[in-house]
């Protein structure tokens, strides 16, 4: 019979976890659930007589077994060892309810099957195979493993009805005659009397007063702790409620702190942002500069308005004005010029020097840059 297709799937993916020969464990027992429908396989944690324990393939169910011309079919649990096919798989027989495991030969009282195929798997494993059948029918040639439990199961009245059964069935023995007794002799016999031991009672045990004494000193003692440790347990109570308000007090102002700075954290962040954004923008504006021509400084100052601008020329020229009188001071004093040129020249260099300096000080007091006295 064919085995489902996800129980295959399902043993490959437990096999490839611990399994050292995951392929030849895998056909093996793929083989077997085909050959016995009746064999369920399942994971269970097996414990090895050492202590140790592991999560190993467990088949379960019955197979069919030939005894003395009758087929039974005993349940066995089957476990595979995670070296197999180097270490034999562990064959068990599993009683129901109303069985019980009979001892044999192949067979211990804990229903762990031992055959001579199973004890020389170490020397043949590459040859041997799962085979359960073949282990079960050679362990049951000598006698079931299982017998049903009749004689205990009965009642009393029951099971003395069967035996009396078997009584009548045996065969009565045929009675002999008895010797005859000895001549009674009264003076060698002894006196004995019988007393019924029925009706007799046992005496009570007495108490014993050290270990009455011994109670009472462990009764007194445990509850001289308890009492001690209860009233350390009292005593603490105060102290580790104030602690527990302190720490409640501790964690609303931390949680108050982390709040604000949170806020903190939010607003240094958007100032964050704004700054590189300002800076992104003088970058671009810089780049953007770099290939505009550089304008005249003239151009550049330029006054407001239209009388701001002459006072401006007309406070230029005026500076100018005396800068030429005073250079040619310089030029007289090193010969450069004649007296008489210099002469010349500052009289008319100072005539409109002085109508300068007269009109911007009047565009000023117009403007009102100079208070009048």
């Amino acid at each position: 019979m064919p085995v489902q297709q996800h129980v295959l799937n399902w043993l490959y993916s437990v096999l490839t976890s611990e399994y050292h020969d995951v392929n030849r464990t895998y056909g093996d027992v793929a083989t077997v659930l085909a050959r016995y429908p009746t064999l369920a396989p399942r994971t269970d944690v097996y414990t090895f007589p050492n202590g140790a324990s592991s999560l190993l393939i467990h088949l379960t169910g019955t197979i069919p077994t030939l005894f003395r011309g009758t087929t039974y079919r005993f349940p066995i649990s089957i476990w595979v060892p995670h070296a197999y096919p180097r270490e034999a798989p562990l064959v068990y027989v599993t009683p129901t309810e109303t069985m019980m495991v009979r001892p044999g030969q192949h067979v211990d009282p804990q229903g762990q099957v031992y055959h001579p195929y199973l004890a020389g798997w170490g020397d043949f494993w590459d040859a041997s195979q799962f085979h359960p059948q073949g282990q079960a029918q050679g362990q049951g040639q000598w006698q079931p493993p299982h017998q049903q439990q009749q004689a205990w199961d009965r009642s009393p009245a029951q099971q003395q009805q069967w035996q009396q059964q078997q009584l009548q069935q045996r065969p009565q023995p045929q009675p002999q005659p008895r010797p005859p007794p000895p001549p009674q002799n009264l003076l060698d016999d002894t006196l004995s009397l019988e007393i019924s031991s029925h009706g007799i009672e046992a005496p009570p045990i007495p108490p014993n007063p050290e270990k009455d004494a011994l109670l009472r000193q462990l009764a007194q003692t445990l509850a001289s702790i308890r009492q001690r440790s209860r009233q350390q347990n009292e005593s603490s109570m105060a102290g580790l409620g104030a602690q527990q308000n302190a720490m409640l007090s501790a964690m609303s102002a931390v949680q108050a702190e982390m709040g604000q700075l949170t806020q903190l954290s939010n607003i240094i962040n958007s100032n964050t942002n704004i700054l590189h954004d300002a800076l992104r923008k003088a970058d671009s504006v810089i780049e953007g500069s770099r290939s505009h021509t550089v304008p005249d400084i003239d151009e550049l100052l330029v006054a407001p308005t239209v009388v701001s601008n002459q006072l401006y020329r007309v406070v230029a020229e005026e500076r100018a004005l005396g800068d030429a009188i005073f250079m040619l001071g310089r030029a007289v004093e090193r010969g450069r010029i004649s007296p008489a040129a210099f002469a010349k020249m500052t009289r008319s260099l100072a005539r409109e020097w002085y109508l300068k300096k007269a009109l911007a000080r009047k565009i000023a007091q117009g403007m009102g840059l100079i208070l009048q006295a």
